[in-house]
């Protein structure tokens, strides 16, 4: 019997369907970077124009590699610190974290947007008792992001959000499901996973022995879903490419609702 069901986060219970221009994103991680730099007295002129750009080209290459290798979370922070050293910029622990923070522009720049049944699915699974949790491969987490879910209301339907750079591993290693698994007390084989990801969600969890549902996404030229998460994007083909089958394939939250293993009604 399935007691638990845990959620990806990204093209799973939200998207972003209104993404803004990539000069407009462009723009304003330059003026975010720019007024930290000022802040910290120093003349944001000639290359420092750049850093931004550095540290997103540093983000998607670091983080396409931990994911397509070990699957070992990037330390995002030491990262800003490498890039802004190449600028000649030392910079201590804090200012690290304050610079990787500048840098993240946020989901609601972005236009992010729940799925229109994604509150209405939560709440009827939590009414049939299921205990829920999220696992989701983030490039930055923390008290930040779990404000950012109360600000979509979702963050009070979930006992445990793992998130890969505070748990360390990034989907679809068994560690990032383990540290959801523990936190909820239940089992594999009592646990379905519901992701849009072939490798990451459905073969992460499978390997470990949960039930899979995939979700499929809607449209197949859908937009990057963040700045920092590029790299998590996984180019999936037909289904058999990736040789991973899914317990049960949807293409809206609300069909788990009628999945026999999930009804108790």
């Amino acid at each position: 019997m399935i007691k638990a069901v845990l959620f990806d986060l990204g093209d799973t219970l939200w998207h972003f369907p209104n993404m803004p221009p990539h000069v407009v994103v462009r723009a304003e991680t330059v003026r975010r970077i720019n007024a930290l730099l000022v802040r910290w007295g120093i003349e944001p002129e000639g290359a420092l124009m750049f850093l931004g750009r550095d540290i997103r080209l540093a983000v998607e290459r670091e983080t396409e590699e931990a994911y397509r290798t070990d699957c070992v979370s990037p330390d995002y922070p030491d990262l800003c610190a490498e890039i802004a050293g190449s600028f000649g910029l030392r910079l201590t622990e804090e200012q690290m974290i304050e610079l990787w923070d500048a840098w993240n522009l946020g989901g609601q720049f972005f236009g992010r947007a729940l799925f229109p049944d994604a509150i209405d699915t939560l709440r009827w699974l939590r009414e049939q008792g299921f205990l829920l949790g999220s696992v989701t491969n983030r490039a930055f987490g923390g008290p930040r992001f779990l404000a950012e879910m109360r600000e979509y209301g979702i963050d009070g339907y979930f006992q445990v959000v793992s998130i890969s750079c505070d748990v360390g591993y990034m989907k679809p290693h068994p560690s990032v499901f383990q540290h959801a698994l523990e936190a909820l007390g239940v089992a594999p084989q009592e646990t379905m996973m519901v992701g849009d990801s072939l490798r990451a969600d459905v073969g992460g969890a499978k390997a470990v022995g949960m039930t899979a549902a995939w979700k499929r996404r809607p449209g197949t030229d859908a937009e990057p879903e963040e700045q920092e998460e590029d790299a998590f994007r996984d180019a999936q083909g037909p289904l058999g490419e990736l040789d991973v089958q899914p317990d049960y394939t949807i293409d809206n939250l609300w069909e788990l609702t009628q999945l026999p293993i999930l009804n108790h009604a």
